[in-house]
């Protein structure tokens, strides 16, 4: 049965988001725990543009001191001890090695200085602090590793989300479960102004149906979006940002630890990311100023990358990718910014009043990292407009919905014992346990419940059929993409999951009442996308 969404627009809301990524969820969790009456709209799915192309890094970023923005340094250290805290079962530690050569741009002094101030900017931390190691020692923890040269390296800890497409779901998912309503796959298209409300109509891009949205303040938080939106909605002339281009590539693997890197003909700094029995490599920095939708990984990129990964690593097999990434990254404009690179991350709250808006904010830049601090930031601008009573912001300690146990290593025992009884093998829990957290045991508990969910999706793989039927029931899953893509990693191995695509679309189809042309529609979707994240060829 086609969706309806008249219902859920019924009501005047006191704020409309606008944009599904790491702000705009983080704003609506925000907003929803205060107490606003919210509403989001999401044109494709959460954590479907940037995010979905980051590194997959949750740090304070160590090379910013090199730009003396040490408050931008400590506002992401303290952001990463939030998310370790508050969501353990996707951010978790991961320790990176800086190795130091003769010819480095940086060497061991200065690196150095750099590693006790990242420490120093960190004292509330609860990661070890950083170590060095020497020529012998730096050669044995990466064997793979070029030594010519090699004068030691340093250790230093950061986190991970390996899964940052679900954060985004998961700050929605707690929006909604304190009242807010969550749409995805819905644009908003048009915006007028009526006394003291906004009137957005809002297009359903599942059904073609359209929806008027009220709400007495709006927030574009739509990332590398924001310009083309504002322009559409508000008529705004000026852009605001600078969008820049990086790529990753999944690679075999290369190094136990993650790996920074400096390339040789350029200065840039990159990473080799382990990615389970893979690596992800990446990113590079370029200005970018094309279609937002169909951004891919071009020839040349792919040459840099794995020529200045091979300089590294000398003996890896790093010509096979397995597939790319390509993302934008919105970037507050500074005119002063010669080239891509020293173009700051910092974020800005815009307050269009003096443009005839009031109440209508634009958040501009920001890294996945600090979703958390420009959320509050932003509610508190929006708050002080509605002049509103709300609940203070509850952020720094309340807890993702999958974040509910103290020991994720501990949980997943207690769920290995619990549900092995009932047949599911270690390697399942843990998957499950990776993507939701505490929730792992309601999708368990699903698959006993109806064991012909309990079959895994593919033999010799840990993913079962009850996180699909679990993701549509619970998680606003619509397409074949949203699965394999953003609430599952299936889509993030190589092969890509397209094997496995069609039945995952005609299973998707039978949920939803679709028709045999319809889940045709959405197979070809789930290609297309694909075909956007190409590899070597085989």
């Amino acid at each position: 049965m086609p969706r309806d969404l008249s219902a859920a627009f019924a009501q005047q809301f006191d704020m409309l988001v606008i944009g599904g990524g790491s702000n705009g969820t983080a704003v609506a969790r925000d907003a929803a725990l205060r107490g606003l009456k919210v509403a989001l709209l999401e044109k494709e799915d959460f954590g479907y543009g940037t995010v979905s192309r980051s590194t997959r890094l949750i740090h304070g970023g160590l090379r910013y001191l090199e730009l003396f923005d040490f408050g931008l340094v400590r506002e992401g250290l303290r952001e990463r001890e939030i998310l370790l805290r508050t969501a353990p079962h996707l951010v978790h530690p991961l320790a990176f090695f800086t190795p130091v050569y003769k010819n480095s741009r940086v060497g061991v002094p200065k690196l150095r200085v750099g590693m006790w101030l990242y420490d120093l900017l960190s004292w509330d931390k609860s990661l070890p602090r950083h170590r060095f190691l020497n020529r012998e020692e730096a050669a044995a923890a990466e064997p793979l590793l070029t030594t010519e040269g090699l004068r030691g390296a340093f250790v230093y800890y950061d986190g991970h989300v390996p899964m940052p497409e679900r954060l985004c779901l998961e700050a929605a998912l707690q929006a909604a479960a304190h009242g807010a309503v969550i749409v995805n796959h819905a644009r908003a298209e048009k915006l007028q102004r009526t006394g003291d409300l906004y009137l957005v109509t809002a297009r359903d891009e599942l059904t073609a149906r359209t929806y008027e949205v009220r709400a007495k303040s709006v927030i574009n938080a739509t990332g590398p979006w924001a310009d083309e939106v504002n322009d559409r909605l508000v008529g705004a002339a000026q852009p605001e940002l600078r969008r820049t281009k990086g790529i990753h590539l999944l690679v075999p693997k290369l190094s136990r630890h993650a790996v920074v890197m400096l390339a040789e003909s350029d200065g840039r700094l990159f990473f080799a990311i382990p990615w389970g029995d893979y690596t992800y490599i990446g990113t590079t920095d370029t200005d970018f100023s094309g279609d937002l939708d169909r951004v891919r990984a071009e020839r040349e990129e792919f040459e840099y990358l794995i020529r200045e990964t091979k300089r590294v690593f000398p003996g890896a097999d790093v010509g096979r990718v397995h597939f790319s990434t390509a993302g934008v990254r919105p970037l507050v404009r500074d005119p002063r910014a010669r080239h891509e690179g020293q173009v700051s991350r910092k974020h800005r709250v815009k307050h269009h009043e003096d443009e005839g808006y009031p109440g209508y904010f634009s958040v501009l830049g920001g890294k996945i990292t600090n979703m958390r601090a420009v959320a509050e930031e932003t509610v508190d601008k929006a708050v002080r407009f509605l002049k509103a009573q709300v609940k203070p912001c509850t952020t720094r300690e309340a807890l993702f919905p999958g974040g509910m146990h103290p020991d994720m290593d501990r949980f997943k025992e207690e769920l290995a014992g619990r549900y092995g009884a009932h047949g599911f093998a270690r390697e399942t829990v843990n998957n499950l346990v990776d993507l939701y957290g505490t929730v792992a045991s309601e999708v368990l508990d699903l698959a006993v419940q109806e064991p012909e969910l309990a079959r895994p999706v593919r033999e010799g793989e840990p993913d079962i059929w009850a996180q699909l039927a679990f993701s549509v029931r619970r998680e606003w899953t619509y397409t074949t993409a949203d699965f394999l893509l953003r609430r599952s990693s299936m889509g993030l191995r190589p092969g890509m999951a397209l094997r496995v695509a069609p039945e995952v679309a005609r299973r998707l189809g039978r949920y939803l009442q679709r028709t045999d042309e319809e889940v045709a529609a959405d197979l070809a979707a789930y290609e297309q996308a694909v075909a956007l994240m190409p590899g070597t060829p085989d």
